[in-house]
C-alpha cells in the first residue's frame, strides 16, 4: 500500500529555495518522505527510478533534477540524553555513521578525520569529498531535533549548554553552512517536530526556509479523507463498510490543519494505518484506539507542561480541558533566552500535534484539540495532575472497576464515591475553583480512563447540550450506555427550594434529550440526574423516561 505524495517533490523543487525545514508531529510520515527524496534524487539510483516511481505522480512527471545528487543523509533519533557526555558521543556516532555510509555507497576512498568533535570530523569530510566527486550533495536530515526535545522535557539546562553559541551542535551546523558556501551542498531537506530548537541550532545556519505552515504543504504529510478512503478500500476491500467506518476514523484521527487557509484537514497517517492493520486481523475495530508507539511518544506531555513556566502552562492546560479554544499568534522560531509567553507554549503544542488550527482570526488562530485520541491523552495527564494535587493514592484500577459497574450492571454508586473522595481531597486547594464545570471535568477525566466509552462533554443535540454522554466506542460492546445531567450548588446557596429547582431542571433536560433520534433508538441507555453541593453528592436519580 502506498499513498502517493510525490507531487510535493515537484513543488519543493520549484520553490527556488534550496534549503528547507519542514516540521510535523510525531508519526506523521516524515522519515518515509525523506526516504522518497533520497531515492528520487540519488545519482546512484537511476536504475531503480522506474521500479520505484513509475506509477507515481513524479514518475509520470519527472523533474529536471531527478537522480542528479549525491545523497548525504543524517538521522538524529535514538541518541542517549542521560548526560552531556553521552549526548556528544551519540551525536558524533550518528554523524560518523552517516559519513561512512556515504563513503561506502559511492565507493570513495576518503581520509578525513575520524575522531574529535563532530564539527571537526564533518569539516574534514567536506574538504575531502569535494575533491573526489563530480557533482553536488543533497543533505537530508531526519529528526534534527529529536534529542533536543528529550532534553527540553527533562534537562533544560543541558539543552541550553549544547545549543549555545559555543555548543557542539551549533558548531556542527556552522560547518554545514560552510558546505553550502563552497557550492558543494546544493540542496537540503530537514525534518523534525519542534521549532524550539530551530533558532538555537540554526543561528549558525541562517539560510534555511521553514515551510511548515505554508498552505501549499498542508497535505504533504498525513492523509486527506479521500486518501483514507483509498487506504481502507485497498487494504480491507469488502471486509469493511467504508461509509460506516470513515466517520469513526474522522472522530478519532482527523482534524489536523497546518495553515488557516488550507482547504482540507488531515489524519495522522500512522494512526489510520494502525486502525486498518488491526481491523484486517480481527475484522473488528481495535479496542486500543492509539498505536502504543504514538502513546509512548505523546506521554512525554508531563515534561512539556513543566517546561519554563509551569504555572502558566497549567492555566493553559485547564482551558484546554474545559474545551476552550486557545487564541495564538504563532511563534515560528523560539529563543530560550527570551521570555516564554502563552503564545510560545500554545505554538509548541501546535507543532507537537497536541493542538491544531480550528479557524483564523485576523493574524491569530484559534487552536483546539485535533481529535478524540489526543483528547484522551490530555485527560490522562490531567488525571495525574489531580492525583498529585489531591495528595492521595488515586487507584486507576478502582476507577476502571467502578465504570465497569456502570457498563455491565447499570450501577453508579461506586463511581460517585470515588468522585466525592476526590472533591473532598481538593476542597481546600486553589487548583480547583469549584463549580459545576470542574465537577464535570473530574468525572470526565475518570470516565476517559476506562477506555470503555466514547465520552462526550457538552454533547450537542437538537434539544440542547448533554452534560456528559457515555456513548459506543469502536471495539467495545458495553451492555449499558448513559447520559448524565450534573448540577452544582455552593454550600452557602443551598436550600431545599433551590435543590428542588435544580432537580426539576435536570429532569426536564434529560426528558428532552431522550427524544433525540440517535438516543431514542438506544434501548440500553441509562439516564442519571446528579446534584452536588460543595464536595458532597446530595441527590442521585436514575430516570426511566
Amino acid at each position: 500500500l502506498y499513498v502517493d505524495k510525490t507531487r510535493f517533490i515537484e513543488l519543493l523543487e520549484s520553490l527556488g529555495e534550496p534549503y528547507i525545514f519542514f516540521l510535523r508531529p510525531r508519526r506523521f510520515g516524515k522519515s518515509l518522505f525523506v526516504s522518497v527524496l533520497d531515492y528520487y534524487y540519488d545519482v546512484g539510483a537511476v536504475n531503480l527510478a522506474e521500479q520505484l516511481f513509475g506509477k507515481t505522480y513524479i514518475g509520470k512527471n519527472p523533474t529536471a533534477e531527478r537522480n542528479s545528487y549525491y545523497i548525504l543523509r543524517f538521522n538524529f533519533s535514538g541518541i542517549d540524553t542521560a548526560s552531556k557526555e553521552n549526548l556528544i558521543s551519540g551525536f558524533t556516532t550518528n554523524v560518523c555513521n552517516a559519513l561512512n555510509l556515504f563513503t561506502q555507497k559511492y565507493n570513495l576512498a576518503l581520509s578525513y578525520q575520524k575522531t574529535g568533535m563532530p564539527s571537526e570530523i564533518f569539516s574534514t569530510f567536506l574538504v575531502e569529498v569535494k575533491a573526489q566527486i563530480k557533482g553536488s550533495i543533497y543533505v537530508l536530515i531526519d529528526e534534527y531535533d529529536h534529542f533536543a526535545n528529550e532534553l527540553l522535557s527533562f534537562q533544560a539546562d543541558v539543552f541550553e549548554e549544547v545549543v549555545s553559541k559555543t555548543g557542539f551542535v551549533r558548531k556542527w551546523y556552522e560547518v554545514l553552512k560552510s558546505g553550502t558556501d563552497r557550492g558543494l551542498i546544493q540542496r537540503m531537506f530537514v525534518t523534525g517536530v519542534s521549532p524550539v530548537t530551530l533558532d538555537s541550532f540554526t543561528s549558525g545556519f541562517n539560510i534555511g526556509k521553514n515551510k511548515t505552515t505554508e498552505v501549499r504543504f498542508n497535505e504533504c504529510l498525513g492523509f486527506t479523507a479521500a486518501e483514507v478512503e483509498g487506504v481502507l478500500e485497498e487494504s480491507l476491500g469488502e471486509q469493511i463498510n467504508i461509509a460506516k467506518e470513515l466517520p469513526v476514523l474522522k472522530k478519532y484521527y482527523n482534524g489536523y490543519l497546518f495553515n488557516k487557509q488550507a482547504p482540507k484537514r488531515v489524519f495522522n497517517s500512522d494512526m489510520v494505518l494502525y486502525y486498518a492493520s488491526e481491523y484486517a486481523v480481527t475484522n473488528w475495530p481495535p479496542e486500543q484506539l492509539i498505536d502504543t508507539n504514538i502513546a509512548s511518544d505523546y506521554k512525554k506531555m508531563a515534561g512539556l507542561f513543566t517546561f519554563k513556566k509551569q504555572e502558566q502552562n497549567y492555566q493553559i492546560l485547564k482551558k484546554i480541558i474545559e474545551g476552550r479554544a486557545q487564541k495564538v499568534l504563532f511563534t515560528h522560531e523560539f529563543s530560550l533566552a527570551k521570555d516564554f509567553t502563552p503564545d510560545d507554549f500554545n505554538s509548541l503544542l501546535f507543532y507537537l500535534g497536541f493542538l491544531t488550527i480550528d479557524k483564523g482570526d485576523l493574524n491569530e488562530a484559534d487552536l483546539v484539540v485535533p481529535n478524540y485520541v489526543i483528547k484522551e491523552l490530555y485527560f490522562d495527564f490531567f488525571g495525574a495532575v489531580l492525583k498529585e494535587e489531591a495528595s492521595y493514592n488515586l487507584e486507576v484500577n478502582k476507577i476502571r472497576e467502578s465504570i465497569k459497574k456502570i457498563a455491565k450492571e447499570g450501577q453508579i454508586k461506586s463511581f460517585i464515591e470515588i468522585v466525592a473522595t476526590t472533591l473532598k481531597k481538593l476542597s481546600n486547594r486553589d487548583f480547583i475553583k469549584f463549580d459545576e464545570k470542574y465537577v464535570k471535568i473530574i468525572m470526565i477525566t475518570y470516565f476517559m480512563m476506562s477506555r470503555i466509552y466514547y465520552v462526550k462533554s457538552e454533547y450537542e443535540v437538537e434539544n440542547g447540550y448533554i452534560d456528559i454522554a457515555l456513548l459506543p466506542r469502536p471495539g467495545v460492546q458495553a451492555p449499558y450506555y448513559a447520559i448524565l445531567e450534573v448540577k452544582y450548588l455552593k454550600k452557602q446557596e443551598y436550600s431545599e427550594t433551590i435543590l428542588a429547582e435544580k432537580i426539576k431542571a435536570a429532569q426536564e433536560q434529560i426528558a428532552k434529550y431522550t427524544l433525540v433520534s440517535e438516543l431514542a433508538e438506544m434501548n440500553n441507555l441509562l439516564k442519571w440526574v446528579l446534584v452536588f453541593c460543595g464536595e458532597e453528592l446530595v441527590y442521585e436519580e436514575k430516570l426511566e423516561c
